[in-house]
């Protein structure tokens, strides 16, 4: 995440080409796309604080919450409201690897939700 703002703020004319097509881009919309990568930055600064801070139980349910805002953001988001604008109409495959990502990090964090539990059985037996 923090890669792909970096290329639209350092590019946002691509970027506003592939989301409206190359004849269809006006004067203002680079700046739009520059707008929208400088607003993802603080996302993905929090998403690797929480890697590098957060452990055990919480750090799954922050995946799980995590995957399911972006998941939601994307689909209900970017997909629904774009859709009649005709906004990144063929980005399609692009999208689908971050969107598989991104429901790999929920599923994981579901599977790790009581890890500390798991750990703390033990040593209360003993």
């Amino acid at each position: 995440m923090l890669l792909m703002a970096s290329t639209g703020i350092m590019d946002g004319e691509s970027w506003a080409e592939s989301g409206w097509g190359e004849d269809n881009v006006a004067e203002h919309d680079a700046e739009y796309e520059q707008m929208w990568a400088l607003h993802l930055m603080p996302l993905a600064a929090m998403a690797i604080a929480t890697g590098l801070l957060v452990k055990g139980k919480a750090l799954a349910q922050m995946a799980m919450a995590a995957s399911a805002s972006v998941i939601v953001f994307i689909m209900g988001g970017m997909f629904f409201l774009t859709s009649d604008s005709g906004y990144g109409s063929d980005q399609g495959a692009m999208i689908a690897i971050p969107v598989l990502l991104v429901i790999l990090l929920g599923i994981s964090g579901y599977l790790h939700m009581n890890e500390d539990e798991a750990e703390e059985a033990p040593a209360a037996e003993a």
